[in-house]
């Protein structure tokens, strides 16, 4: 049997363990969404107030750190996705994907500059990145499901769905914000008219 005495000091570090954890996590994530794209550790120490090596102690490396982030992150990325009915009138449709896109994107937008620096080296960030890569075109084809089954030819369809994944991804968001220096509504209105362009005319 074990006694109480020997549960409640077990207890007491794996809560703080978790507590350091989530520190150093929300440290780095602090240190991105300042504008750092690539904090050192002892940044990230500085900020989580532990000492460097204890980061370490709880993630081997960056990228185990970088993958801890990501899964932080997943839940809130999910209600940030919210819910678009295929069955909707396209231009409503239309409407609540660039919302959707504009909500995801400026809240990773910290986040994903950090991960896109790591990803050439770290399998990990890359297979996180490819992963919500994919499930975005999943989404844009459930929402135009029927935009895309009205082309006939194969070849037809998949180049409307190349297109729809490319206009309403980070990359195309991050040139209109960073690149023309639009804002968020400007922004939006250019996905908004893209996405029309693609899809007007094929409404079911």
């Amino acid at each position: 049997m074990i006694d109480s005495a020997d549960v409640t000091p077990l207890d007491g570090r794996v809560a703080r363990s978790r507590r350091t954890r989530a520190a150093i996590v929300e440290a780095l994530v602090g240190l991105l969404e300042a504008g750092n794209p690539q904090p050192t550790v002892e940044e990230i120490a500085a900020r989580a107030g532990v000492a460097p090596r204890t980061v370490f102690q709880h993630y081997a490396d960056r990228e185990a750190l970088f993958a801890a982030v990501s899964a932080h992150r997943e839940a809130h990325l999910q209600e940030l996705m919210g819910a678009i009915d295929p069955g909707a009138p396209l231009a409503r449709r239309i409407e609540e994907i660039a919302a959707q896109r504009a909500r995801i994107y400026e809240w990773i937008a910290a986040v994903r500059r950090g991960a896109l620096l790591m990803e050439p080296f770290s399998p990990s960030v890359h297979a996180s990145l490819e992963a919500f890569r994919a499930a975005k075109r999943e989404e844009l084809a459930r929402v135009f499901a029927a935009e895309l089954a009205a082309r006939a030819d194969a070849g037809e369809r998949a180049a409307l769905a190349a297109a729809l994944g490319a206009v309403a991804s980070w990359s195309a968001w991050d040139a209109l914000r960073a690149q023309q220096g639009l804002d968020v509504e400007a922004a939006s209105a250019a996905l908004r008219l893209t996405l029309t362009g693609l899809l007007a005319d094929r409404a079911s």
